[in-house]
């Protein structure tokens, strides 16, 4: 994962709602140092208490849009009509008639695993590319192993023009 892409998206989204980054920050509870050094970059990487926050107060941002750049931006919004015949009771003790499984799937989030079930198979499917890199790496690894470098001279530069040279090992 690139984290100065989370920042970009993240910017992305702020500006896409039309606020500031001040206004981000108080809505999600987040301090806003803490945002500034996320969209600037100097904290590379964002915390799970973090991105929950910002779920909590944007659940229509996408989780997997914010973190890895898949998918659309916002998710369907919910629905304000629900009632028992448009969405069932998934918990209710209806040992008879369970819901079926399109039910199921119809009101869950499985569409983002199954994304990545496809992502896996296809990996999978290409096991023979990635088998023959990491053999690669690994003969590379070997190789490093066997004709390890090491360092010989360290040269310090000073600001007045002058250096010093150590010598490890002596």
């Amino acid at each position: 994962m690139n984290d100065d892409n989370v920042a970009i998206r993240l910017k992305g989204f702020i500006d896409e709602m039309g606020l500031t980054n001040s206004q981000f920050a108080d809505q999600c509870g987040i301090p806003r140092p803490s945002l500034s050094q996320i969209l600037t970059g100097r904290n590379k990487k964002i915390s799970d208490v973090i991105v929950g926050q910002i779920h909590t107060a944007y659940p229509r941002l996408s989780v997997l849009w914010l973190l890895f750049g898949e998918g659309d931006m916002l998710v369907a919004p919910p629905r304000e009509n629900r009632d028992e015949e448009n969405f069932p009771n998934l918990f209710s003790e209806q040992p008879n008639n369970p819901p079926n499984v399109s039910e199921i799937e119809k009101y869950s989030n499985l569409n983002a695993l199954n994304e990545g079930r496809n992502i896996a198979q296809s990996r999978i499917n290409n096991g023979n590319q990635v088998d023959s890199k990491s053999i690669e790496l690994q003969m590379e690894i070997e190789k490093m192993r066997k004709n390890p470098r090491k360092v010989v001279q360290i040269t310090v530069y000073y600001d007045d023009s002058t250096f010093e040279t150590f010598y490890p090992g002596k």
